[in-house]
């Protein structure tokens, strides 16, 4: 087991390797000039020039790759253009409120996913079965914004009980944070729960069909328990799997729901960063994203072996 994690973390580490030099060539073909941007349209050439030395703009692109690989050695992601304040403080001051509307998008899509795939699974090709994989094809095909913007027109234009926008901090009102992060939870929810809830019934109509499974019901064990008690675990390590990749992948892209919320996290801090042609915010905030990506697919190895360590033992 040591072994696989070790050998995927080097992988790890040469995609995000990869992952630093594309962003660091990527954010060199922004249209624009970050300078104009930060001195405005009457500032003179001398002062865009000296502001251009000042930031590292007038350097090469290898010359500011290795200045970052080199800040970064010390713990130093850059200076973020437009608000002067270091990336990492920048990205840390967004990160709790990006991981509130991930963790309660994720929770409201395992919780979703659990009840569907056990549902379907005692009523295969029953009427039960058929409605809520219709219901699960009919989410997968929305797309997640078209799902918030219904939200927002049903429970905050038509009804009026949920705020259409806004975030309130969880210590100052734990109360008005739940409920302005409902909308934006059910929005990342119910689409994953809908990936989650097929990829679980597969599983557990296959974990039903094993031996074992027809020796428990030898032994008295009702249909309902061993579903719950003797096929959920085995059946969960691709579930478990795809929800920790999801999350990693979620952590980078909020952006959408986030912006469509008014929720000021890590993803609306990025679209303010492309915006304003900010090249070390926005490259600290993808390689902050990749890492949390990668860091998940290693957390998932360990996870799916702690669930059925002789499969993963078996996959090694």
């Amino acid at each position: 087991m040591l072994k696989t994690i070790g050998t995927h973390a080097l992988r790890a580490l040469l995609v995000l390797l990869v992952v630093i030099v594309a962003v660091n060539h990527l954010v060199s073909l922004l249209p624009g000039d970050a300078t104009m941007l930060l001195l405005g349209s009457d500032a003179t050439e001398q002062q865009r020039a000296q502001l251009r030395q000042t930031l590292g703009l007038d350097k090469s692109e290898l010359q500011r790759l290795g200045d970052w690989f080199a800040g970064v050695a010390h713990g130093d992601w850059g200076t973020s253009f437009a608000s002067g304040r270091p990336v990492l403080q920048e990205i840390g001051s967004r990160l709790p409120v990006t991981l509130e509307v991930v963790l309660l998008g994720q929770t409201v899509a395992v919780v979703l996913a659990i009840l569907i795939a056990t549902v379907s699974v005692r009523h295969v090709n029953e009427t039960a079965d058929r409605v809520l994989s219709a219901l699960s094809f009919l989410m997968l095909s929305v797309p997640s914004f078209v799902i918030g913007l219904l939200l927002i027109y049903v429970f905050a234009v038509t009804l009026n009980v949920l705020p259409a926008s806004g975030f309130t901090s969880f210590d100052k009102d734990p109360v008005g944070n739940l409920t302005d992060m409902i909308m934006p939870a059910l929005t990342m929810g119910l689409g994953e729960a809908a990936v989650y809830a097929r990829t679980l019934r597969g599983s557990l109509i296959a974990t039903m069909s094993q031996p074992y499974m027809d020796a428990a019901h030898a032994r008295g064990i009702g249909p309902f328990k061993a579903l719950w008690t003797r096929a959920l675990r085995p059946s969960s390590v691709s579930f478990v799997t795809l929800v920790g990749m999801n999350i990693g992948i979620a952590m980078g892209g909020s952006l959408i729901i986030e912006n469509i919320f008014g929720i000021p996290g890590v993803g609306r801090l990025a679209i303010t960063a492309l915006q304003g042609r900010d090249i070390p915010l926005l490259q600290g905030i993808v390689v902050f994203a990749a890492c949390a990506v990668l860091t998940m697919s290693i957390l998932v190895d360990v996870a799916a072996y702690l669930i059925n360590p002789r499969g993963a033992s078996h996959d090694e």
